[in-house]
């Protein structure tokens, strides 16, 4: 059977600060309560570190471009939710935002047929 090289179809460029914030956040995971996204975080941070590639842009930006499959970006965002937890706090009930939208949607989509 042949080699195919499988690139993840998923990419993300970030400036040089957004990707240490980035990997901070993971490396401040790593010690999280949670067994589960503490090895998310640890396995996420070392897979930024060894595969996403510095580059610079035509105008002399410096990015990191990082590529991931589906199933990594769904940890990710995990790791992000959970590292957030405790940094903010909700002020705006947004479900019964989204409640009111999706029916508002329905109303118009019932009314235009």
């Amino acid at each position: 059977m042949a080699y195919s090289k499988r690139i993840p179809p998923i990419k993300i460029k970030l400036n040089v600060d957004e990707f240490n914030k980035l990997v901070e956040v993971l490396n401040n995971m790593i010690d999280y309560e949670n067994e589960r996204i503490a090895q998310k975080s640890s396995k996420m941070k070392d897979k930024l570190l060894r595969y996403s590639v510095p580059i610079t842009e035509e105008d002399g930006t410096e990015m990191v471009d990082m590529r991931f499959y589906n199933n990594e970006i769904t940890d990710l965002f995990y790791v992000l939710f959970y590292g957030i937890e405790n940094m903010i706090s909700i002020e705006t009930n947004y479900y019964d935002v989204l409640v009111r939208v999706r029916e508002k949607i329905k109303e118009n989509k019932t009314t235009n047929e």
